[in-house]
């Protein structure tokens, strides 16, 4: 890097310091806790409060294993995308091609192949997974108040997109009293890499006190950058440019009625298409010119979302409407490796045009109080499009096939459901929940034909909870999902639709006057009609293998999770989270003559064996008037493995093992916090990805090392 641009970016830094530190503090920071007489809390204590059920609860009462993280909790561990936040929790894991190029999975139940996600992702009120499962709008954190993984089905209140689960980025809503905000520059090093700088911050103002308001966040970013493609003559070449900014407005005039407008923006743009690499962190290296001739990435998303709360006597009416757009212009490769059988070149890209829009509307009724019954019930409907067009080129044994490729998808699905809880005495309390849903399809994928299909579906949820006293519950539910069938080529068969049915049982509670908090569960789960894709004879068209996704069996899943916070003195905190996963084909539904490259025995596709996160902080005083602060976070998830016959490569491949240890040190005087930080300490270079025979896995970012400026107000 020239060294005008470095100097320029820490000048840059540090005018931005000098101007937190000369700026009045406006009210106090919005993460200290109220008193504990406030409260009625044991001193100490500070009870964690979800939404995940679509009403404000305390996390002990949710008959769900929940694993949630604070803002201050995100920022501590250095977490700034949906993929190191993936590390974090164990259980969650993401098939990662690269920012904005994923797809989620939870609790050892992954596919790879479908027609729509397996976990939900929101942002608030607004479903920001779209149709195919793999556009993902690229979520970072920026003002984040907190995010909340949901374990297991949620059907019932998320939909068909959350056969598996739901992860929720709740953002910080604008204050209607006072002026809060915060501002932070953010300047980091990559071992062998390019430097990076990140320039965030938000403003809420109230217009009209107690009754208009509007807050504005946005980041801007710039580098971060490590692979290389020197054939290429390409450094850094996964540098990323962002320009991401959010607007919310929120409007009350009385007591009984409040509306929330929210409009997110954002822009990236990468020199890669996509972040495969190698073991020297370079790109793979193709035979042919024409990759040096490859377009840079340019990804762009619009979130508009309107909801309106009108508040009766006895419960809540909810409106929430929403349009997503995502459009993304990029480019994937495939180059033969010693994995495959291949002795001679084998190789190719895509440049991939893919634009993506969707329109949700839900209205539902919750109940409000504190009496027996409590409820949910509401209407959803889904108007999605997707529309990709491919062109590229194959290369084989010296040849040149170009091609091109046009996939037109839409759905239009409606959907009732309700969830009704009743306390039958003081400590049990008793739910069920169900959801109705019905979705057209549609599929053009370039020829003359127009596939159509109606798939439907209606699941159910049943729950208990036992307070064994006011601070220590027993949960368990069981919980059906189900995710759309879909369609192969013209004059293939479809496929059906998948479900998931789940047995939990768990604990949570708060003990040791509040120094103690903690959640247990084990769960079981049967996950029917799974999706493959793999080589099969076609009986129909006149004989010869063809490539086909389908329903190829059963699998079964089961775990033991756990989270535990505790305070150890005021200063010095400990938390941890695990899970032991177990996933395995059990049963194969394959006709004479069909191969799929799977047997019974196998392990489930993404599916960690063992993954935990721990973490320590340690606050304490340097001066009167100087705080410090000290933490340090470890994350190890084990292997994971895909199988996948439809390219022609060992039955079954495997990633890394990934560790992860990150530190964090600083102080915070006159109301500006300054921060030393590490991440991936050790410099870990892991293969992430199971699908590295055709090199496309992308590797772990190597160690970086920084230091941030902030100032809440």
């Amino acid at each position: 890097m020239r060294l005008n641009t470095l100097g320029h970016r820490l000048c840059t830094v540090s005018g931005l310091a000098l101007a937190m530190a000369s700026a009045p503090a406006f009210a106090q920071d919005a993460g200290t806790p109220a008193p504990a007489a406030e409260t009625g809390q044991a001193a100490g204590e500070t009870e964690i409060f979800v939404t995940a059920q679509k009403r404000e609860q305390r996390l002990i009462d949710v008959p769900v294993a929940i694993n949630t993280m604070s803002a201050d909790a995100i920022a501590d561990r250095g977490i700034s995308d949906l993929q190191q936040f993936s590390y974090a929790v164990p259980g969650l894991v993401l098939r990662y091609d690269g920012p904005g190029s994923s797809q989620v999975f939870l609790r050892g139940a992954a596919n790879i192949r479908g027609s729509d996600a397996m976990v939900a992702t929101y942002m608030d009120e607004v479903p920001v997974t779209l149709t195919g499962g793999f556009r993902q709008v690229d979520l970072r954190m920026l003002d984040i108040d907190r995010i909340e993984v949901l374990k297991g089905p949620q059907g019932t209140l998320y939909g068909q997109g959350a056969m598996t689960g739901t992860v929720r980025f709740v953002t910080k809503d604008p204050d209607l009293k006072e002026v809060t905000g915060f501002a932070k520059a953010d300047y980091s090093l990559i071992d062998q890499g390019s430097d990076n700088l990140r320039l965030s911050g938000a403003l809420s103002i109230p217009i009209v006190t107690d009754v208009l308001a509007v807050r504005v966040a946005g980041n801007l970013e710039d580098g971060g950058g490590w692979i290389d493609q020197p054939a290429a003559g390409i450094k850094n070449g996964n540098n990323q440019n962002i320009r991401n900014f959010r607007g919310k407005i929120l409007f009350k005039p009385s007591s009984d009625f409040d509306m929330t407008g929210t409009i997110g923006l954002y822009r990236m743009s990468s020199e890669f298409g996509i972040d495969y690499e190698n073991p020297d962190r370079t790109r793979p290296v193709p035979v042919s010119p024409d990759y040096d001739l490859l377009p840079s990435r340019k990804d762009r998303a619009w979130i508009y979302n309107l909801t309106a709360n009108y508040h009766l006597d006895f419960a809540t009416i909810t409106s929430s409407s929403s349009y997503v757009r995502l459009n993304r212009d990029y480019y994937t490769t495939y180059i033969a490796g010693p994995g495959t059988p291949y002795t001679v070149e084998n190789e190719g890209y895509d440049g991939i045009h893919d634009r993506a829009r969707q329109f949700t509307q839900e209205l539902r009724l919750t109940s409000s109080g504190s009496g027996p019954l409590q409820y949910t019930v509401g209407v959803y409907y889904r108007d999605a499009r997707s529309d990709l067009y491919d062109t590229g080129i194959s290369y084989y044994a010296g040849g040149t096939y170009p091609f091109v490729y046009e996939d037109l998808d839409t759905s239009k699905s409606w959907s009732g459901f309700a969830d009704l809880s009743y306390r039958i005495t003081s400590r049990l309390t008793l739910g069920a929940g169900v959801r109705t849903f019905s979705d057209d399809v549609t599929q053009w994928n370039g020829g003359t034909t127009t596939q159509k299909a109606n798939f439907k579906s209606t699941d159910p949820r049943f729950y208990f909870t036992y307070a064994l006293n006011p601070k220590w519950n027993l949960y368990g539910n069981i919980s059906r999902g189900f995710r759309s069938g879909g369609f192969n080529a013209a004059g293939l068969p479809p496929y059906n639709p998948e479900k998931l049915t789940n047995f939990e049982l768990g604990t949570k509670g708060i003990t040791a006057g509040g120094a103690l908090q903690f959640d247990i569960d084990a769960f079981y789960s049967k996950y029917d009609d799974a999706l493959r894709t793999g080589q099969f004879f076609n009986f129909d068209g006149g004989g010869g293998f063809v490539s086909l996704t389908r329903n190829i069996g059963e699998l079964e899943i089961y775990g033991i999770e756990a989270s535990l916070n505790w305070a150890v003195t005021r200063g010095f905190h400990l938390s941890g989270m695990a899970a032991l996963t177990h996933s395995e084909v059990t049963k194969l539904a394959i006709q004479s003559g069909e191969s799929t490259n799977v047997e019974v025995g196998d392990p489930g596709d993404y599916a960690p064996e063992v993954t935990f996160s721990v973490a320590a902080d340690y606050d304490f005083d340097i001066a009167p008037n100087i705080a410090g602060f000290a933490h340090a976070d470890f994350s190890y998830r084990d292997k994971t493995c895909a199988s996948d016959s439809s390219i022609l490569v060992p039955r079954i491949q495997c990633s890394d093992t990934v560790p992860l240890l990150n530190a964090r040190i600083g102080a915070t005087f006159s109301q500006v916090k300054v921060e030393l930080y590490a991440t991936n300490l050790t410099n870990e270079n892991r293969q992430v990805d199971p699908y590295q025979a055709w090199q496309q896995s992308s590797r772990t970012k190597p160690r970086t090392i920084g230091i941030a400026l902030s100032h809440d107000f």
